[in-house]
């Protein structure tokens, strides 16, 4: 991250109305995973989503475990990144810069639905100027100014997301509409969408309150509860399986809406799940304490079995259907589930080999298609790796 890139993303946290501290892990897990995503962009608009709903701020942790977090394996190396090696995926990747249908220096590929045939970006400056961009075999549309911050796209190319005053929307067909905001609330966060037309998200109110909420594409003006107050929504699957949280535990509920408690690692007594695909979810939950703050650790879940098991990498930016992980350790990977690895490849004409020059942060279903960006002589590029 460049010097600049700090100075922005400081002013914008001074300026942004920060609530007491207080014991809040799912959103400070999500607060987190979302610096990951933009840790290259971090002036991108997400922070104006966050604080607009109250969700900008330092957060203090109680009773949180102290154990040590687990020792990184190796992975895979990478020109790059200097690593140690362990055996590598056959597939081979290639890196392509997608097409950007308008100017702007902060341009950054965010999502990929399923199939990986559609993907979902933002182009700015990085000062709250950013507009929605959706690539479609590679052809690129920019969405109606008045969509922000698109959260996810779907195989039928209709994407979500959430604009800076907390208002949902979906894009569909060259359409735009406004979801509906469940009265009592301030504003949502939306988060997913499958092929379905299932949209899941959070509804926001005052003194923190929260509750997880369903709409759909057809019905955007319609909504329903999924669980109580005090519950998120952050991922579902294309069966309508939803995950997100109860209080501060994993939860899921299923296609018919009844809801259960997702199991804990061995030693956690917290957790949140970040996304959903496949029979596959991914999160964090809290490791070693480090002053006022927590390490987060990534976790997966099975959601065939119910199993949790803690991962031993940096950071789980995403997962595919079919159980691969996106991880970061300095540079993208894809990490299967029998632990083999496969690092993604570089652009030719990027000279720089600094760490974090590279982030990923949405993989297909098949482990196959990957979307981030590229950092280089202050400028952020949009990528796709296509994997053979």
């Amino acid at each position: 991250m460049t010097t600049l890139d700090d100075e922005r993303i400081a002013a914008l946290l001074r300026s942004a109305p920060v609530p007491e501290p207080r014991v809040d892990l799912d959103r400070a897990i999500r607060d987190g995973r979302r610096r990951r995503q933009r840790r290259r962009a971090g002036a991108f608009a997400t922070v104006t989503v966050l604080a607009g709903l109250g969700a900008v701020g330092t957060v203090q942790f109680g009773g949180a475990a102290d154990e040590p977090a687990p020792v990184p394996p190796a992975l895979a190396a990478s020109p790059t990144v200097s690593v140690s090696t362990t055996p590598a995926r056959s597939p081979t990747c290639a890196a392509s810069v997608l097409p950007r249908p308008m100017n702007g220096p902060v341009a950054v590929a965010t999502g990929v639905d399923p199939t990986g045939r559609h993907i979902v970006g933002d182009i700015g400056t990085g000062n709250e100027d950013g507009r929605v961009v959706l690539w479609t075999d590679g052809r690129a549309a920019v969405l109606p100014a008045a969509a922000e911050h698109g959260a996810a796209v779907n195989a039928d190319g209709y994407v979500v997301g959430t604009n800076g005053d907390g208002t949902g929307w979906v894009y569909r067909g060259g359409t735009l509409a406004f979801l509906t905001t469940p009265p009592g609330y301030d504003g949502v966060l939306v988060h997913a969408v499958n092929g379905r037309g299932d949209i899941v998200g959070t509804a926001r109110g005052a003194n923190d309150s929260h509750r997880a909420v369903l709409w759909s594409v057809n019905r955007p003006k319609q909504y329903r509860f999924l669980g109580r107050p005090g519950s998120t929504a952050t991922g579902i699957t294309e069966d309508g399986t939803v995950v997100g949280t109860m209080g501060d535990v994993p939860y899921r509920w299923t296609p018919q809406g009844a809801g259960a408690v997702m199991a804990l690692p061995e030693g956690s007594q917290h957790a949140s799940v970040d996304s959903a695909h496949g029979t596959w979810a991914v999160g964090m939950v809290p490791g070693a304490k480090q002053g006022g703050s927590v390490q987060m650790l990534p976790v997966r879940w099975n959601l065939t079995t119910g199993a949790a098991s803690l991962l031993p990498y940096p950071s789980a930016n995403g997962i595919a259907g079919n159980g691969d992980l996106l991880v970061d350790d300095g540079a993208p990977v894809i990490v299967a589930a029998d632990g083999t690895s496969l690092r993604l490849p570089g652009r030719p004409e990027v000279s720089s080999t600094e760490a974090g020059t590279y982030s990923a942060n949405g993989i297909s279903d098949d482990g196959r298609t990957v979307v981030g960006s590229v950092y280089e002589n202050e400028e952020h590029r949009p990528l796709v790796w296509r994997c053979a």
